[in-house]
């Protein structure tokens, strides 16, 4: 049940996106610079974790494990990264246009929908 939860926050998070891409860039720009980096970081190694406890309930475990390593990388790769970079890709990812965005949003809609997938 939490993995689908989240997937469904995911899939609005999404569709905000492909909606109303300037709702969406207000949504990143509202966070100071320490929290959005602290966020980031969080929110991966939280999923990463979950996929990975939750594997053998959800369907696909081997793809939730694969999915569960690289949401851990990623959050070892943020923190690689450092705050300062990430804040100046995710001003250049907010500042290009709207298709841009919106092609972004589809793609967190669509990982939000299999998640909701998987664990239903």
């Amino acid at each position: 049940m939490i993995i689908a939860v989240l997937g469904a926050l995911i899939v609005l998070l999404g569709l905000i996106g492909l909606v109303q891409p300037d709702r969406f860039r207000s949504m990143f720009g509202v966070m100071d610079s320490r929290t959005r980096f602290a966020f980031a970081v969080i929110t991966r190694l939280a999923l990463g974790g979950l996929l990975w406890w939750l594997a053998d309930e959800l369907r696909h475990p081997h793809i939730m494990r694969v999915l569960a390593v690289i949401a851990v990388a990623a959050a070892l790769g943020l923190l690689v990264m450092g705050r300062e970079r990430l804040d100046r890709l995710v001003d250049w990812w907010l500042s290009r246009a709207d298709g841009v965005l919106r092609v972004s949003a589809l793609f967190a809609a669509a990982f939000g929908g299999f998640l909701v997938y998987v664990a239903t």
